[in-house]
């Protein structure tokens, strides 16, 4: 059995410029898998559809998640489910994006804050507008599925210890993150799968939740051992109101997004020695 939550926060710099969240994350769970998932939109200016691009990511993500079987693991290796997992996503997402491009035409409204260079960045590259991150896992059977692209993070819990299912690429510059809306982002899109046998749980969140830790060895200490023990014990709304405070209140005043899924019926032990 899996306990499992996703939560989105609209943060206080959008909430008080009145803007959206760019954020999306989503759960799904069906008798053979739990997927999370958590992707960013990006905030510049000429990312215009970003919260919709967050979404299709999503949606993406659980379509090609969703439709594998079993045998899939079978009959190809490592490195060629790898590769079906990335060129999937990356064709649903487009996909998604182009059918939303044909139903809603660009409004002159919605690059009316832009320069002639920006606009005309976006009509050589539409999909431009929908930028953002994604990171999702899968549960499935004794395997574990990570995708991973642009910041924020997939974070594996094991007996208490926590570390990250992919290395942070090195970034260019301050501030830069990679994205899906990227003509090479195939290049930059990891995918990983683990023996789940040991795994506890899984979390999936954006750079909005793991930024104000500093490092990831508080934000184990401080966050994710205590957001274990509360999913453990189905304290759902305390989860809640957390993800909302830290958007609005504690963090960065970015939006904040989270999904989480654990092992319902493993220990506690780890996660709440050395507590305060």
């Amino acid at each position: 059995m899996t306990k499992y939550f996703a939560k989105s926060a609209t943060g206080f710099s959008h909430l008080k410029n009145g803007a959206r969240c760019q954020d999306f994350s989503c759960c799904y769970h069906d008798n053979e898998r739990t997927i999370v998932s958590a992707c960013d939109g990006h905030g510049g200016e000429v990312y215009i559809r970003s919260h919709l691009g967050s979404k299709f990511a999503t949606k993406a993500i659980i379509k090609v998640l969703g439709n594998i079987e079993k045998n899939l693991f079978y009959r190809h290796t490592r490195q060629e489910i790898e590769d079906y997992i990335k060129l999937g996503i990356l064709c649903e997402w487009n996909a998604l994006v182009e059918k939303d491009l044909k139903t809603r035409r660009l409004h002159k409204k919605e690059v009316a804050h832009l320069n002639e260079k920006q606009i005309k960045g976006i009509q050589q590259n539409s999909a431009k507008m929908y930028g953002t991150t994604l990171g999702a896992a899968m549960w499935f059977g004794n395997k574990l599925i990570c995708v991973s692209l642009g910041d924020g993070g997939v974070f594996i819990l094991s007996k208490g210890n926590m570390f990250l299912a992919f290395n942070d690429e090195d970034d260019p510059v301050a501030n830069f993150t990679y994205s899906i809306c990227q003509d090479d982002a195939y290049q930059h899109l990891n995918v990983a799968l683990f023996d789940a046998s040991n795994v506890d749980g899984v979390i999936v969140c954006t750079d909005g939740l793991v930024n104000p830790y500093q490092n990831l060895s508080n934000f184990n200490q401080s966050f994710a051992k205590p957001l274990f023990v509360a999913l453990r014990q189905g304290e759902i709304d305390k989860i809640d109101r957390f993800v909302t405070d830290m958007a609005q209140k504690n963090g960065f005043g970015d939006d904040v997004s989270l999904a989480v899924m654990i092992k319902q019926n493993c220990s506690l032990r780890s996660y709440k020695d050395k507590q305060k």
